[in-house]
């Protein structure tokens, strides 16, 4: 999957071929080895999946969405 989106930016964090390690700064990369998790190189791959979602702030009135 190609990177369609310029905010997102390439870090080995985001990327297909690397693994985070939990807690540290490191990532195992399939290609490199290992990495900084904010380190990137010509290979990188971005998956979705690795990305935490932008929760959005509800409305502070307490308009009914729903008609029950």
């Amino acid at each position: 999957m190609k990177n369609r989106n310029d905010d997102i930016e390439q870090i080995c964090a985001y990327c297909e071929n690397a693994v985070v390690i939990r807690e540290s700064d490191i990532c195992i990369c399939k290609l490199n080895g290992a990495v900084a998790q904010t380190s990137t190189c010509r290979k990188f791959v971005f998956d979705l999946l690795k990305v935490a979602p932008i929760p959005k702030k509800l409305p502070d009135d307490d308009t009914v969405f729903f008609d029950i």
